[in-house]
């Protein structure tokens, strides 16, 4: 791989002296004077990202480079509201406002990534940050465009696989390699676009290699530290005769230090796209490889206490420890193939001003090696399709009126055998209706949408049905230039899914015995949200306030009693509320020589609390970023201090965490003037402080990475 990269990097140094006309032609999207205009395409109206009703982030491409973070969910997880499952490099899925797993949709373009990632926290997602063009985040509920899916948001990456527009003089591209520190890691990407004819022709591939990566200290956390030296007391007083130097040896293997252990990782896709484009529309197909290889961080401590807890000789334990270890080098084998259509036809008539449609088909298939032995292996089959319509805008009552309507449909085939097979096979479907309309005029105006939705689950043995509907009305005014204000009500109803309903097996992942309740009934959340963008001076802000009312919220509760080892986890219905902030403040600190000083301080808050008492699990902390930048022509140098406070309302048998700051600094320089060459110099972490991520199940387990140094060349042309 290191190879690979300096022959990426040779050649790339080797085009920048011999092909400069040819990089000097950079694609640019549009007018100087609409550069700053950013279309949020994930709300089917089209609105610009500063007139959306709730809470929403774009992420450029370049903002993505600057602070990648290996999986897509890492990188985008110091955006205000977002945090990350984080169950070690390989396998994180976003979590937004406190809230992930099935409430929380990943899309591509649209439509759903056809992998398994819901089902799972340690299944990893089947998209990388380095594949996305931008990252749309709709914070908040989103379930009248995307469904109950939706309820806690949408995380939907344009990755430009299938062409929207030609290439800009007939061919572009961007390359992308670099190299981090704390895990040897290594990282190359790479996309050409060009012109053949009235078809555009797109190639991508991509590359992500990582060895067991660095932390600080102890792998475990203090507290949990705490409790196994507890029951390892307790059992020592069994075994008065154990010989010291098999203690210190067991102590050893149950607290790693330094290194997260089974934490490497390696990652590749490659994907071919066509399209036609003519003056009012395209239309596309492509296909995509993915493939991935990577361990399982904490899988080999959970085997190890189910071996020992399967046994009760001590001679026998200690074959089961050995045989735990065996076990405990637990790999994800993925692999996913994936076909797209996608189109859009705009100026259709004096009625419809635009029709656009996106439909996936996706086999997915991994399987969980323990060893050199197939432990589980899961497949997902499936395809989901999206049309949407916007109408032409009316004028009416004095102001413009304008909407949108669609169909969302998807259906997909799921099966888990092995040994933690905890979920029967499945086949779910679902199919949504939706209407989206907005009265503007001008100083204020109204937006409401409605959601009609019902889903099928069906295993070999049962089978549930549930019919679904969502509401939002919204009310915005614009009282001086540069301010939007906007308050949004809105009810929004899930279904369960097939773990909620049918789960019934230990599943190490999350280190519990899951049983489902097939009597679960649809949840349903009442959503008031109040959004605000202005800018005080130069200085420009924004931030949400949210209340999340939740009737029957859906969540895995501990019952008191163990089965294989485990304790026991029931899926149940409570009342809930989820409340809280976020915000971000940005503008310019002054000069000082030669640089412009700007800053930036973003915060966030969620508090999840139980309607009879106690707390919801994985709830992010009180958090704040801050950083200064100092910029010329050609250089950024940017400085931050992460801030995450203690953890301590916590929910039963949930242990708190504790307070962390990070320290990070990054230097960005474009070398050359119209290259399209920029390198990225960054260290995270620079105090070599351990941090743990409330939101991961893994928290106790799996620390975040210790001091770590990345360097990236980027190239466009």
């Amino acid at each position: 791989m290191r190879n690979l990269l300096a022959s990426t990097s040779s050649l790339l140094v080797l085009g920048l002296v011999t092909g400069a006309p040819a990089l000097a032609q950079t694609h640019t999207d549009g007018d100087r004077e609409d550069a700053d205009v950013i279309v949020v395409t994930s709300q089917p109206l089209g609105v610009t990202a500063d007139e959306v009703v709730g809470g929403v982030e774009v992420v450029d491409r370049r903002h993505l480079e600057d602070n990648l973070s290996g999986s897509l969910a890492d990188t985008i997880a110091h955006e205000p509201g977002v945090s990350t499952t984080y169950f070690g490099p390989a396998a994180s899925r976003p979590v937004i406002r406190g809230l992930g797993s099935d409430r929380v949709r990943v899309l591509v373009n649209g439509v759903g990534l056809i992998d398994a990632s819901t089902n799972s926290p340690d299944h990893a997602v089947a998209s990388e940050a380095l594949e996305a063009e931008s990252v749309e985040i709709l914070r908040g509920p989103a379930a009248i465009a995307y469904g109950g899916g939706a309820i806690g948001g949408v995380v939907n990456v344009i990755d430009g696989r299938i062409p929207e527009e030609r290439a800009e003089d007939g061919l572009d591209g961007r390359f992308y390699a670099s190299m981090t520190s704390v895990d040897e890691g290594e990282t190359a990407a790479g996309r050409v676009r060009f012109n053949a004819g009235e078809f555009v022709i797109n190639l991508e591939a991509l590359t992500r290699t990582a060895d067991n990566y660095d932390i600080p200290g102890y792998a475990e956390s203090d507290l949990f530290r705490l409790f196994e030296e507890a029951e390892h007391e307790h059992e020592d007083e069994d075994h008065e005769d154990e010989d010291h130097d098999e203690d210190h040896d067991h102590e050893e293997e149950e607290h790693p230090y330094g290194t997260v252990e089974n934490s490497r990782l390696d990652f590749s896709s490659a994907s071919a796209g066509i399209s036609w484009v003519g003056e009012n529309g395209f239309f596309g197909f492509a296909v995509k490889q993915s493939d991935a290889l990577y361990g399982v961080p904490g899988h080999a401590h959970a085997h190890e206490e189910e071996h020992e807890d399967e046994d009760e000789d001590h001679d026998e334990d200690h074959d089961h420890e050995d045989e735990g270890h065996d076990h405990g080098d637990v790999r994800i084998d993925l692999t996913q193939t994936r076909y797209d259509l996608r189109g859009e036809w705009r100026d259709l008539g004096e009625h419809i001003e635009r029709v656009r449609f996106s439909f996936g088909v996706g086999s997915y298939e991994h399987v969980e090696l323990e060893g050199d032995e197939v432990g589980t292996r899961f497949t997902n089959d499936g395809w989901e399709g999206r049309l949407e319509a916007r109408h032409t805008p009316i004028e009416l009552w004095g102001g413009s009126w304008e909407g949108a309507a669609g169909l969302q449909a998807f259906n997909r085939d799921f099966e888990a055998a092995g040994e933690e097979a905890y979920v029967p096979p499945s086949e779910t479907s679902d199919w949504g209706l939706f209407i989206v309309e907005r009265w503007d005029r001008e100083s204020w105006g109204l937006e409401g949408g409605l959601r009609l939705e019902t889903r099928e689950l069906d295993t070999p043995t049962e089978s549930r049905d549930f019919d679904t509907q969502s509401f939002s009305g919204s009310v915005f005014v614009r009282p001086v230039r540069d301010t939007f204000l906007a308050l949004t009500l809105s009810s929004s109803e899930r279904a369960p899914t097939d773990v909620e309903l049918f789960a019934d097996g230990p599943h190490v992942a999350t280190r519990s015995y899951e049983t489902g309740n097939p009597a679960l009934d649809v949840e349903k959340a009442l959503s008031a949200e109040i959004t605000a963008r202005t800018t005080i001076g130069e200085w420009e802000l924004e931030g949400s306030l949210f209340r999340a009312d939740y009737d029957g919220f859906i969540a895995s509760f501990p019952t008191g009693e163990e089965e294989d080892g485990f304790p026991v986890y029931e899926y149940r219905q409570e009342d809930a509320v989820l409340s809280g902030f976020e915000g971000r403040l940005e503008g310019p600190l002054g000069s000082v020589g030669v640089f412009d000083l700007s800053g930036e301080l973003t915060g966030e808050y969620v508090r999840g609390e139980l309607d009879d008492g106690g707390n919801l699990p994985r709830i992010p902390p009180l958090s704040f970023t801050a950083g200064v930048t100092a910029s010329t022509a050609r250089h950024d140098l940017h400085l931050e201090a992460e801030w995450a406070d203690v953890q301590d309302e916590t929910a039963i048998e949930e242990l708190k965490t504790q307070s962390y700051v990070l320290v990070n600094a990054r230097w960005t320089m474009e070398p050359f003037d119209d290259r399209g060459m920029r390198i990225v110099l960054e260290g995270r972490n620079l105090t070599d402080q351990e941090a743990r991520v409330h939101t991961s199940v893994l928290k106790d387990l799996v620390p975040l990475p210790g001091r770590n140094f990345r360097a990236a060349l980027v190239l466009d042309f």
